[in-house]
């Protein structure tokens, strides 16, 4: 009976170092994803991706997403002189090579019902940060649009969202919340003449926002619902939307 006494009383004392740090007093430790650290970028130039599929490590909400190389840049390609092709068959005097035909992010749905399309990357996950990405409006008659989406959370659904919109002439500035878009600024923009390549690029540090339309700065906002997410980008109703040049860098 002594024995057990002893036991119950050594027990009792191990679990009350345990409590008072004796041992790790908050339990195994769960992973967590890890945040880029400062000053490294990333891009995305599609070169790696399959022809015709989404790219690698993304999630899509609506429209049809696919890799697809540039139809100019083809062109291009393909009016090398025939003598030069004929040599180079040959086994003479190789072509140059020159540039790999450029490959686009294209979102090429425009009648699926649906109010807004988008893709948002899983990795990397970012801070504070830059990021831009150059768009092309290739057709879109309800609200030709395109966007670029940053902090974005691991299920795609809350983050802010820059957003360029041929209808309104303006950039507009949202976060979405649990898949819902919520206006937070707006300001004027130059008409979007489908075919002409624009730039859209955001700056992120602490609470402070800035949001930049073809190298020029268009507003500044103060918001801090969301520190830190992954990128992506968007579409609008019936927009047909090439992206090229994704680009971030951890801050």
């Amino acid at each position: 009976m002594r024995k057990i006494t002893v036991s119950c009383v050594v027990l009792v004392l191990l679990a009350f170092g345990a409590s008072a740090g004796g041992a790790d007093p908050k339990g195994p430790k769960l992973p967590k994803q890890r945040v880029a650290l400062g000053g490294k970028t990333y891009t995305w130039d599609f070169q790696a991706d399959t022809l015709g599929l989404r790219p690698a490590h993304t999630m899509t909400f609506g429209g049809n997403w696919q890799v697809l190389e540039d139809s100019a840049s083809v062109e291009l390609h393909a009016a090398l002189p025939d003598t030069a092709r004929a040599d180079s068959a040959a086994g003479a005097v190789p072509v140059p090579p020159g540039p790999p035909p450029r490959r686009l992010l294209s979102q090429l749905e425009d009648d699926d019902g649906l109010v807004y399309h988008y893709l948002t990357f899983t990795r990397p996950m970012l801070g504070d940060l830059d990021a831009s990405v150059r768009f092309r409006i290739r057709s879109g008659e309800i609200d030709p649009s395109a966007g670029l989406m940053f902090q974005m959370d691991p299920k795609g659904t809350s983050g802010y969202l820059v957003r360029a919109s041929g209808k309104s002439g303006e950039l507009a500035f949202h976060y979405m919340l649990y898949g819902r878009r919520r206006d937070v600024k707006f300001a004027k923009i130059p008409e979007l003449a489908p075919g002409t390549w624009h730039t859209l690029a955001v700056q992120r540090r602490r609470s402070t926002l800035r949001v930049f339309y073809d190298g020029k700065e268009a507003m500044m906002v103060r918001d801090d619902r969301f520190s830190n997410g992954t990128v992506g980008v968007w579409t609008e109703d019936d927009t047909r939307v090439d992206f090229a040049d994704l680009k971030t860098t951890a801050r």
